[in-house]
């Protein structure tokens, strides 16, 4: 699978971290597409390691959700269906609305600088470019804007499940189908939660985020072809 390439030596972490960190970015990026099918003898070769940490770093990602484990078969990469994406969506909102209550009462004075500064090149961008130079230019400046917004929580446990979840919507590359249908409000909404963030408002800010989250997962759901499909699902 060749999983390895151009990577450097991280041998200072145990294997089975290297194995399953690596692993998850193949499949998070789509290099190990769904449905592709392995054995652990040939991750254990394809890392250079016994088959103890290669069952160790599958049984996480197993645990974990992105494969699954196929009796006298192998592993197979899962995928999700509409149904499971939507549900997601609706845990997505629930720790993003919560780590932005919190970070709109811990966030600092060089973090809202940060934020204002990243506002005014998304809004550059926005006035200066175009079609797919925009989205280009978009994407790292959104990650960037995301980053402060969700850091200044302050704590490490509610960082990990929004990246967590963050992490399954670049798997199925929804914010590329999404923030072409949306930018005028995904930058409304940001603007809007910025000023939440400097009046030190939490109830706010939640009220923000959950209106910029109900309408992206509206537009994902139009776009991708599921609205039939989940025209009964309620996003709470």
């Amino acid at each position: 699978m060749s999983i390895l390439k151009n990577k450097p030596d991280l041998r200072a972490q145990p294997m089975r971290e290297i194995i399953f960190d690596r692993l998850r970015e193949a499949i998070v990026r789509g290099e190990l597409a769904t449905d592709t099918c392995f054995t652990d003898a040939e991750i254990a070769g394809e890392f250079g390691v016994s088959r103890t940490p290669a069952r160790e770093a599958l049984q996480k990602l197993e645990s974990g959700g992105y494969i699954e484990r196929i009796p006298m078969k192998g592993n197979r990469v899962c995928g999700l269906s509409a149904l499971e994406l939507a549900h997601c969506f609706a845990i997505r909102k629930a720790v993003e609305t919560l780590a932005v209550q919190y970070s709109a009462t811990r966030i600092t004075t060089p973090e809202l600088d940060a934020l204002a500064k990243t506002l005014d090149r998304i809004e550059e961008a926005n006035a200066t470019l175009d079609g797919d130079r925009l989205l280009e230019r978009l994407f790292p400046l959104v990650k960037q804007f995301n980053e402060i917004i969700f850091g200044a929580c302050g704590s490490a446990k509610l960082l990990e499940q929004v990246w967590a979840q963050r992490e399954i919507f670049d798997r199925y590359r929804v914010m590329r189908l999404v923030l072409p249908g949306h930018l005028a409000q995904s930058i409304f909404h940001r603007k809007e939660l910025f000023e939440a963030f400097k009046t030190r408002d939490p109830a706010r800010a939640r009220v923000v985020w959950a209106e910029n989250l109900d309408e992206s997962f509206v537009i994902w759901r139009d776009k991708s072809g599921f609205a039939q499909q989940l025209e009964d699902f309620r996003l709470f």
